[in-house]
């Protein structure tokens, strides 16, 4: 990997990692389903803006809008509203972490539905390592919440379903849709997910807007635009320049960019079992990334 994606890397993490913190300060001013519901529907809004000024074309290829917004209900809309729901029971610190898990996640998906991608030795270990490091978390009923004694099974429950919603659209997407221009997929994916929280939201709430403050305000455009449409674009600029090791490290600095922030701006703790949980999540993903030794014979 190239040195000269450590800036992106760290400006990916930090945009990811504050999103998380206003977030979950978004949720005690919003109702959390309207505020996920706008936060896609701004994303959305600035996206079709963007993609207006480019003057690109709309697909015309119906199979694109299909798996596109397929790809929209199960790797935005569910997991979204599973994450951001989350934070009603955990810290952003904690959300981050148990969020980490994903490769190893994704390592064991691909090892059954991709005949192409090998689960060698140190891939298994690592998917044990982070897999055990998430389930320490959760047994101990970590929260990473001052005043909470011990957390939801309901935080770890809705990360978890959300994650396996994350990875199912990642396997989807690499069997159905990798010859499809990610920035028009992007934009579908948004607007989709946009359409299903709203509906969501119309239906299931009934929330005012009369106790939200400047700062409520403020933490739902830094979600929408720094953490979805911002987020989107570095992170589709940082795979497609440097490629998907450079991405992955994105995988060890979120949780510290959140609970950093989390603990300076909303009061969270950190425990020695949070440190215990990274640090055990932290070697799975590395033993998982690691690049495989080249044998000369």
């Amino acid at each position: 990997m190239h040195n000269k994606a450590l800036p992106y890397v760290g400006l990916l993490s930090f945009f990811w990692g504050t999103n998380i913190v206003a977030s979950r300060f978004g949720i005690d001013e919003f109702d959390p389903v309207v505020f996920i519901a706008l936060r896609l529907s701004i994303a959305t809004i600035f996206f079709i803006l963007i993609f207006m000024l480019q003057r690109r074309a709309l697909p015309t290829d119906g199979r694109v809008w299909r798996h596109a917004a397929i790809s929209g209900v199960i790797g935005v809309a569910i997991p979204m509203n599973l994450f951001i729901l989350s934070l009603q029971f955990q810290s952003s610190g904690m959300a981050a972490i148990f969020v980490t898990i994903t490769p190893a996640m994704m390592a064991l998906a691909a090892h059954i539905f991709l005949p192409d991608e090998r689960m060698t030795t140190y891939k298994a270990l690592g998917v044990m390592l982070a897999l055990s490091g998430s389930l320490f978390l959760a047994l101990r009923g970590e929260s990473g919440l001052a005043g909470v004694g011990r957390a939801s099974p309901l935080g770890f429950g809705l990360v978890f379903i959300g994650l396996c919603s994350e990875v199912t659209n990642a396997i989807f997407v690499r069997k159905r849709m990798r010859d499809m221009d990610p920035v028009s997929v992007t934009g579908i994916r948004l607007l989709t997910g946009a359409l299903v929280t709203g509906t969501v939201a119309a239906l299931l709430s009934s929330a005012t807007w009369h106790h939200v403050t400047p700062a409520g305000l403020f933490s739902l455009g830094y979600a929408s635009l720094v953490g979805a449409l911002g987020g989107q674009f570095l992170a589709f600029y940082i795979t497609r320049r440097f490629g998907a090791t450079a991405f992955s490290l994105t995988s060890y600095l979120i949780p510290v960019v959140a609970t950093v922030f989390g603990v300076l701006i909303l009061g969270e703790i950190v425990t020695w079992g949070m440190v215990v949980g990274v640090v055990l999540i932290g070697s799975g993903v590395y033993l998982i990334n690691r690049p495989a030794r080249v044998v000369y014979v």
